[in-house]
């Protein structure tokens, strides 16, 4: 398993959350979707709160930016030194250190699956609506990787709005903005020194 920093960690996590399951297709007007787009339709820049699953740990906050045109979303922690870069077409996620002048390249999670245009495969169960920092989302009812059960509410252009699971937010949109992601937002800068990432 591949070493991140604490914060890393978890914005991987919800990096993974923004790109699971999608492998089913289905017809973008489908009047009566039996799963949700579970990655933008659209270029979006969402900020999350996320929330830790013990009270001990402490709360974060983070930047998703999203490019549909480029397939690739850049997620920025906040008060870390590091963010990371995830290129779907060529399927690599690159976590980027400024400060020390370094990059890791790995895998991108999920890869392989990641289309546009396609709504997420598996058992999903409408139970309703909500509103989430102002936005409308549905309520769908899904099993994570763990088989554990979570309530995620999706815009219906595939925005993650919130993740609940056994009772408890998880992961909730503080902002959510609609706009063109400029090219420069995904570059990984030149000039740095790549590292390989360690496994233990």
């Amino acid at each position: 398993m591949t070493r991140f920093a604490h914060g890393g960690r978890r914005a991987a996590l919800v990096a993974c959350m923004l790109v699971a399951g999608i492998m089913g297709r289905a017809s973008a007007a489908d009047p009566d979707p039996q799963s949700p787009y579970v990655t933008p339709q659209v270029d979006v820049d969402v900020t999350y709160t996320i929330y830790p699953p013990h009270d001990t740990s402490a709360v974060m906050s983070q930047r998703m930016r999203w490019s549909a045109s480029r397939m690739m979303q850049r997620v920025d922690p906040a008060n870390a030194a590091t963010y990371m870069i995830t290129d779907y077409h060529a399927g690599t996620l690159t976590v980027v250190n400024p400060g020390q002048k370094v990059k890791t390249v790995i895998p991108a999670p999920g890869a392989a699956n990641v289309q546009m245009g396609q709504r997420a495969q598996g058992t999903w169960l409408r139970t309703g609506v909500s509103k989430v920092a102002g936005v409308p989302c549905a309520l769908w009812q899904t099993q994570d990787t763990d088989q554990r059960s979570s309530e995620i509410c999706y815009t219906d252009d595939g925005v993650m709005m919130e993740v609940i699971r056994d009772g408890k937010v998880m992961v909730e949109a503080a902002s959510l903005a609609r706009t063109p992601q400029d090219e420069s937002v995904f570059t990984v800068p030149s000039g740095l020194k790549e590292l390989h990432a360690a496994h233990p």
